[in-house]
């Protein structure tokens, strides 16, 4: 598997590095990234552990959700990482929360520790355009695309605006999970709230403004 981790590595930073200058760049960046591969349904930490503070994710293939969760308390969804999606974990050690990623499909992951990767960027001056150039621009820009979405108070805006954050996971996601971004208030009964559809065999919640949802007039950061 280390060979394929290899060519998911080289895929992604080979067209964002050149290959003969940015040789000892890429091997510095290669000895300190850690390759998981999880299936649908998998974690990508153990369960309420502080392995995920400090780390840079990165989705090499496939599609996670990730989200925020204590011992005591229910989990509250934070992030959907497409392929290509990155995450820069904050430290939760000063509070009693911790970050995990769950696979929705089979996922390949970067994970690469935020100091170690700064030591990088002050050896190596590509790094540093690299992660202060394209990676920390993209992950700040999803952050704050999320912060809107979160901050609507009409869950029909909201849902038009996932739609344009997200066009190709309205449909690709469980119905539960869609819930939780569109209205994490909500509290559903499986079995009151929840109908079949009959064209694909999915469980579909029973909002009639999910179905006549438009696109909206807002502009997003882009990456």
């Amino acid at each position: 598997m280390k060979l394929g981790y290899t060519r998911y590595f080289l895929k992604v930073f080979l067209s964002l590095l050149d290959s003969k200058k940015n040789r000892a760049a890429i091997r510095f960046l290669y000895r300190h990234t850690t390759f998981r591969n999880i299936n649908d349904g998998e974690m990508l930490f153990e369960l309420n552990s502080p392995t995920a503070n400090g780390q840079i994710i990165y989705v090499a293939e496939g599609l996670v959700n990730g989200y925020i969760s204590n011992e005591s308390q229910k989990s509250s969804d934070i992030w959907l990482g497409q392929a290509g999606g990155i995450y820069i974990c904050n430290d939760y050690s000063y509070t009693s929360y911790n970050f995990n990623i769950s696979a929705l499909e089979h996922s390949v992951i970067f994970i690469m520790d935020k100091c170690e990767i700064e030591e990088g960027c002050a050896w190596y001056p590509e790094l540093d355009s690299l992660f202060n150039g394209y990676f920390l621009p993209k992950a700040m820009a999803d952050v704050n695309n999320r912060n809107i979405l979160f901050r609507l108070q009409d869950i029909e805006n909201r849902t038009n605006l996932f739609r344009q954050i997200y066009p190709d996971l309205y449909d690709r996601i469980p119905a539960d999970l869609l819930i939780s971004y569109l209205d994490p208030d909500a509290t559903l009964d499986i079995e009151q709230d929840l109908q079949l559809n009959e064209t694909n065999n999915e469980s579909i919640p029973n909002y009639p403004w999910l179905e006549n949802a438009q696109q909206p007039a807002l502009l997003l950061n882009k990456a």
